[in-house]
């Protein structure tokens, strides 16, 4: 069988970053993102012989109609479309276009696969929609729910041999006019250590490089799920809430292949928090200072989870970004989220992070159930004199089957149109103080506050090598000035 894998084009000339529960465009981090998922279910498929090609038309550079192109010449019998919820009507244009174009060209179908190409569609947006998904997407026939691996390996063992659909945990699919849903998949027993390495030689690796110094750079997979229960995050609906490690072999070995094979030397180490089991990032920091590898790399972490050992031995074994989830310097509001840290550990693991020599960057969600004017007015003031080296900050968005989702919709608090507007950088809600519209204008100015200041200048001037890092620096701070 033939297998055609999509992460779909620019939308509206926006490039998009669609991986897992991460949906933003590619300006708001200034570099585009590998789609891993896509490249882990390339991988795996291949193992079973299937004929497999892999395309980020973003990352290409193509539009819906080099795709047909290329979809026509190479006539897959099942077509699999990544989806995110900014990016959705463009998905799904490019979804009904694909579908309308062209038939399957193999002479002998199975009854399953009929006699047209058939189309799945995979990402968060499937995920937390479910059936709906299907009745959104009228063109497509299949949709995943959660990590895709494993439920499109089945598929496309089904489709192949005429096996029964209803078996394959997680797969919303067509029957007798009726969308159907299967029982969700039992993430915890998706054993990660089964997977093969992403299939990168798919992908064109130079398309995803660092803004600061145009190096390469790629994600790479050190753990899959969360077991913390923070209200408004969707991460455990999409991997499940059991955190299911890597063998730490298996990492540096890819790791390895990335410097010998693809010659990249600059990692995001993808994962809900590096630190959620201390010792096990101690053992990959361990492995890779064993090796001698001369590497970069970023990742995220909590707050409440960080230590000076581990972190003494992330910044030995290359590491010079980490992410914190911080949301709201007001003790009321996080409670309130379920996040269960405290303000003291905030500033404690900022302190920590600091003192290892390693840059930090804070994320902060703006409109959360409790936030005033003056909450958000003061994290702003916080962020700006704290010694964050960077910030993301998001306008709130609930999600569906999130409890910050479920407490929208009973109190009304939801404002939109379509799905297309959940977008971080959008405010789709209100809350018991503020509009929508209020919160927009609150997040766009922790933007300008935080990045508009002399030490960011000198900052990104220090940091700046290269004219194609100053002209992504140009539009990274284009696109967070606050429009009128």
């Amino acid at each position: 069988m033939k297998i055609l894998i999509i992460n779909p084009p620019a939308y509206n000339k926006k490039d998009y970053i669609r991986e897992g529960r991460c949906m933003q465009t590619k300006s708001s981090w200034a570099a585009l993102w590998m789609p891993l998922s896509l490249a882990y279910t390339a991988a795996f498929l291949r193992q079973d012989g299937y004929n497999i090609r892999l395309i980020d038309c973003i990352a290409e550079k193509m539009n819906n109609k080099d795709l047909l192109e290329l979809a026509e010449k190479f006539s897959p019998e099942l077509i699999i479309v990544n989806t995110a919820f900014p990016s959705i009507k463009g998905d799904m244009e490019t979804v009904s276009l694909i579908k309308n174009s062209f038939p399957s060209p193999s002479q002998i179908f199975s009854k399953n696969l009929g006699g047209r190409a058939k189309i799945a569609i995979i990402g968060l947006y499937p995920t937390l929609l479910g059936k709906r998904s299907l009745k959104e997407f009228n063109q497509a026939d299949f949709a995943v729910v959660g990590e895709p691996e494993w439920v499109v390996k089945n598929l496309s063992q089904a489709l192949e041999n005429d096996n029964p659909l209803e078996k394959i945990n997680g797969l919303v699919y067509r029957r007798d006019g009726e969308i159907k849903i299967n029982l969700p998949q039992d993430l915890s027993k998706n054993d990660i250590n089964q997977l093969p390495f992403p299939a990168r030689d798919l992908l064109n690796n130079g398309a995803y490089c660092l803004p600061t110094n145009g190096e390469k750079f790629t994600l790479l997979s050190v753990g899959r799920g969360c077991p913390y229960n923070c209200s408004f995050c969707v991460a455990n609906l999409y991997y499940g809430k059991k955190f299911r490690k890597r063998e730490v072999d298996s990492i540096v070995n890819e790791i390895e292949e990335c410097l010998n094979k693809y010659r990249i030397k600059n990692f995001l180490f993808w994962g809900e928090s590096f630190s959620i089991d201390s010792v096990y990032g101690e053992k990959i920091c361990d492995e890779i200072i064993k090796r001698n590898l001369k590497i970069t790399w970023a990742t995220a972490s909590r707050v409440d989870t960080l230590n000076k050992q581990l972190l003494e031995k992330m910044k030995k074994a290359g590491c010079h970004l980490l992410s914190l989830g911080i949301e709201s310097f007001n003790q009321k509001i996080i409670d309130l989220t379920h996040k269960n840290i405290s303000l003291e550990q905030i500033e404690k693991a900022i302190a920590l992070v600091k003192k290892a020599g390693i840059n930090s960057m804070g994320h902060f969600i703006f409109g959360l159930p409790g936030e005033t004017k003056k909450t958000a007015k003061k994290t702003i003031k916080w962020a700006c004199q704290s010694s964050l080296n960077y910030a993301q900050f998001y306008c709130v968005v609930p999600y569906p089957k999130t409890e910050l989702g479920r407490i929208a919709k009973e109190n009304n608090w939801i404002k939109m149109n379509n799905f297309s507007q959940f977008d971080l950088t959008k405010s789709v809600m209100r809350n018991e103080n503020l509009t929508a519209k209020e919160i927009k204008k609150l997040r766009d100015k922790a933007y300008f506050k935080f990045y508009f200041r002399p030490k960011m200048f000198f900052q990104t001037i220090k940091e700046v090598n290269s004219l194609k890092s100053f002209l992504s620096a140009l539009n990274f701070l284009k696109w967070i000035k606050p429009k009128k």
